[in-house]
């Protein structure tokens, strides 16, 4: 089995990946955390006011904790009684699904009421690799602020960093960097952040790193 060199700055998703070190992440099926969920087209486009009232309703029962929780559309009165942290059949949480969608305020109230934002998915996704991912910075701050390891890798060894250098999210990465994600960490194939984002010609998260670094070299 080979391993792709840091220079191809792969972002390894699946184990299969890295028997084809030739191509990059993007040629890849990915789970479902990275290529985001997406509630039912009905629920979508009513949720934006695209569709006319007399197209058909989604029933109720459809409409559960964790598509509520993407549509940001879970309040405190939601929460009673139930359990923040129920798994739903992909292995994420409610607020999981809040962060990968940039559902601010949807996160701050599972926060409130004690989501935990550590557990992971089954491929080691966290609320905070998703928010990264994303592009979704003021919950990445918010997720550290609360707890989070910015340096917590999932299954493949990609850090949230990795993430934001992947979709050149570079306020996500200034935030990371400056809340202590370790910018020298590699990934299974030997891809540091920094090696992704200059594969992939992001250069906005490019340019936050090299800032980055230069203060780390600054005399104290």
């Amino acid at each position: 089995m080979s391993s792709s060199s840091e220079e191809d700055g792969t972002l390894v998703v699946k184990e299969e990946e890295l028997e084809n070190d030739g191509e990059l992440w993007d040629s890849h099926p990915r789970r479902s955390a990275f290529s985001p969920y997406r509630p039912v087209t009905v629920l979508t486009n009513l949720q934006r006011g695209n569709i006319q009232t007399q197209t058909a309703q989604v029933q109720p029962e459809e409409i559960t904790l964790h598509t509520r929780a993407a549509m940001g559309e879970l309040s405190s009165d939601d929460l009673v009684g139930i359990d923040v942290d129920e798994v739903d059949s992909n292995g994420f949480t409610p607020v999981m699904w809040a962060a990968s969608y940039g559902q601010l305020p949807t996160v701050k109230v599972l926060v409130q009421h004690s989501a935990n934002i550590s557990l992971e998915g089954e491929d080691g996704e966290t609320p905070l690799l998703l928010a990264a991912s994303n592009g979704h910075h003021e919950i990445v701050k918010l997720l550290i602020d609360c707890g989070s390891d910015p340096n917590h890798v999932d299954h493949m060894g990609n850090s949230a960093l990795m993430y934001a250098a992947h979709g050149d999210h570079s306020h996500c990465a200034n935030e990371l960097l400056e809340h202590g994600a370790d910018i020298t960490l590699t990934n299974v194939s030997g891809s540091s952040a920094f090696g992704i984002c200059v594969a992939r010609g992001s250069k906005q998260v490019q340019l936050v790193m090299e800032r980055h670094l230069l203060k780390l070299l600054e005399p104290s």
